[in-house]
């Protein structure tokens, strides 16, 4: 029988999730099967609690934060507060603070605050957005590469 300190070292490979417990021989293991792939589409449609089901461009270029449209950007230092999509108010605390190059030599600081949303109706918690104006596009949400990882997910151009 493994201590409480072998059970929090065991570790399942990459792609792999723990599903409860084995024995393997006379010790208990982790249970590591095979993650399934998230298959995305360019655009797909998520959950963010709070703000409810947006549409999401998928940029697997993206190798910065998600991104969330967000207009009247207050930041105070210890939150965020703005208004993003549906014209709702947010105020959330800030969890970081990012510089985005967005071309010709121009930089843009974000706020950093974390939402819990749902893909494909699986939750995750504490994802990390930035916040920008993204009344220019045609998807208030950006997922970024990191977010992708996360998931194990891969983007179906065709869907």
């Amino acid at each position: 029988m493994n201590t409480f300190k072998q059970y929090c070292l065991e570790k399942c490979w990459k792609h792999y999730k723990q599903v409860g417990m084995k024995k393997k021989g006379k010790k208990m293991v982790p249970n590591c099967v095979k993650r399934e792939n998230v298959v995305l589409g360019i655009d797909e449609t998520i959950e963010i609690d709070g703000i409810g089901s947006l549409l999401a461009k998928v940029d697997t270029g993206n190798e910065a934060y998600n991104v969330l449209h967000g207009i009247n950007i207050e930041d105070t230092g210890n939150n965020v507060t703005f208004v993003t999509a549906g014209n709702k108010q947010i105020t959330k605390p800030k969890k970081d603070n990012i510089k985005i190059h967005i071309g010709s030599g121009v930089k843009e600081d974000r706020p950093v605050v974390l939402f819990n949303v749902r893909v494909n109706g699986q939750e995750y918690r504490d994802v990390p957005f930035s916040i920008a104006d993204r009344t220019e596009n045609e998807e208030p949400v950006l997922i970024g590469a990191p977010f992708l990882k996360t998931l194990d997910a891969v983007v179906d151009t065709t869907k």
